[in-house]
């Protein structure tokens, strides 16, 4: 992987942390600890490569870490680490953004995610003609190629809501995305319906807010949040990267603003019965 994900750059530096809070100060000194070679530990504290679990506990033993729970989520993520390097998305690295092979990463291993859209549709929920205009118009792809690879993968993602344990999506889509019909009138009711029919599902809600004349915390804009077995994460996408919120504290903030946003929307059974609406006046 020529690219640090997040994962392996989170336990770089929280693999220096802990050597720092046990006064080891000298990288050398560490890596004589670790049994390792200073550049070897060099480049694992700064992300440029993975450390596999088996050589986890080395390293905690010599920065003197007893605590169970930091023990057990540091060989964690040093897990998921190695399996990021065997998911389907490797065959497209070398046509995706870096920050944007970390978002898929995240979804494949997440257990719960939690998304708030202001103008659009989420994308593990879009249909692929609703995909299609939408990275057409917004992504800057120079052939009609990269265009297909890009659909290819979004659709792809989606697996996450199928698999044989889905993972928990809930999603809160502001009124807005609703009056923007995104491909014209069929598409869109297509995206409507489709939109229905993924909110039945046991592992997917899906809540409308309604245009208010409050202000909620949603105003600054889309987020999502992942929710890993030893890791949350605050995304959010800009035009052209992705940005990742990993400080315990910051990703609480998001999270309390979610639940806000989900106090103020629709129910799942008033948000269907709006979708229904709104795709038979189309």
């Amino acid at each position: 992987m020529d690219t640090p994900s997040l994962r392996q750059r989170w336990l770089g530096t929280k693999l220096a942390e802990l050597r720092q809070q046990a006064g080891i100060a000298s990288l050398a000194v560490a890596a004589e600890k670790c049994k390792r070679s200073t550049g070897s530990l060099s480049r694992i504290e700064n992300g440029l490569v993975g450390v596999p679990p088996r050589d986890i506990p080395a390293i905690l033993d010599a920065y003197a870490v007893t605590d169970l729970g930091v023990r057990e989520r540091l060989m964690v993520v040093a897990a998921e680490i190695q399996q990021e390097r065997r998911g389907w998305w490797v065959e497209h690295s070398d046509a995706l953004a870096p920050s944007y092979m970390d978002l898929i990463r995240l979804e494949a291993t997440a257990t719960q995610i939690r998304t708030f859209e202001t103008y659009l549709i989420p994308g593990l929920l879009q249909t692929e003609a609703y995909a299609r205009v939408f990275v057409s118009a917004m992504r800057g792809l120079s052939s009609e190629t990269e265009l297909e690879e890009f659909v290819a993968v979004r659709m792809t993602r989606k697996a996450v809501l199928t698999r044989d344990e889905p993972v928990v999506l809930r999603a809160v889509i502001s009124e807005a995305a609703l009056r923007h019909p995104i491909g014209g009138v069929e598409a869109f009711r297509e995206q409507l319906q489709h939109l229905r029919e993924c909110a039945a599902w046991p592992a997917v809600t899906v809540q409308i807010l309604p245009f208010t004349d409050r202000p909620h915390p949603g105003m600054s804009g889309a987020f999502t949040i992942l929710k890993l077995p030893q890791l949350d994460v605050a995304h959010i996408e800009a035009m052209n990267t992705d940005m990742y919120i990993e400080d315990e504290h910051a990703v609480g903030q998001y999270l309390h603003a979610y639940d806000r946003l989900c106090e103020l929307a629709l129910s799942p059974e008033d948000t269907d019965s709006l979708l229904t609406k709104m795709a038979d006046t189309l």
